[in-house]
């Protein structure tokens, strides 16, 4: 199975309105070499990081709509064993990753912080290629029920892009009423 295309149908499309978003994000590591795909042995940290995207997305809702962030420990485990990669694998490997805290024999709280590191990867990496206020913008537009005409039906990532640019001065509104939000991206968006 292609890594890459499990990613965006078994994780992106989980919610419908957020893949452009993840598009956008997952095309930028890709060509800034943070993902690796199309080689064999990258599909745990592959999905990893896919799913540390979620969690970051999950944790933006969470402090904008006070919705609970559901994306987890069994997230991983999920995804990854419908590639045939079980508990006893992840653990082995982050048990090879000394950036993982793996001192402890629970196998749970492993692939935990594991999920945590990833996710503070991920979020340093957002960072690195996009301004938090970009951030910002691209995350609400995902994520907010625009009650206007407007349907989430992205058709791309340029359109997802032009529709946050030209709606820059709401946004910018939004981020004035929700300043925690942006300090929040803006100090590493630590979960």
């Amino acid at each position: 199975m292609n890594i890459d295309s499990y990613i965006y149908e078994a994780i992106f499309e989980d919610v419908e309105k957020y893949k452009v978003f993840y598009e956008l994000i997952w095309e930028q590591f890709k060509e800034d070499g943070f993902v690796v795909t199309d080689e064999i042995g990258n599909e745990i940290e592959s999905v990893y990081k896919a799913t540390a995207l979620q969690n970051l997305v999950g944790e933006f809702v969470y402090r904008m709509y006070d919705e609970v962030n559901e994306t987890g420990y069994e997230d991983v485990v999920e995804y990854l064993g419908n590639l045939g990669i079980y508990e006893e694998d992840i653990v082995d490997f982050c048990k090879e990753n000394d950036e993982i805290d793996s001192f402890d024999d629970d196998s749970e709280l492993i692939i935990k912080n594991a999920l945590d590191y990833y996710t503070e990867l991920v979020a340093d990496k957002m960072l690195e290629a996009f301004s938090a206020d970009d951030i910002f913008d691209y995350m609400f537009t995902a994520t907010y029920d625009f009650e206007q005409d407007f349907v989430f039906d992205f058709e791309d990532t340029e359109e997802f892009q032009a529709f946050a640019e030209s709606n820059n001065e709401k946004l910018e509104s939004y981020k004035e009423e929700y300043p925690s939000v942006l300090r929040w991206i803006e100090s590493g968006m630590v979960c």
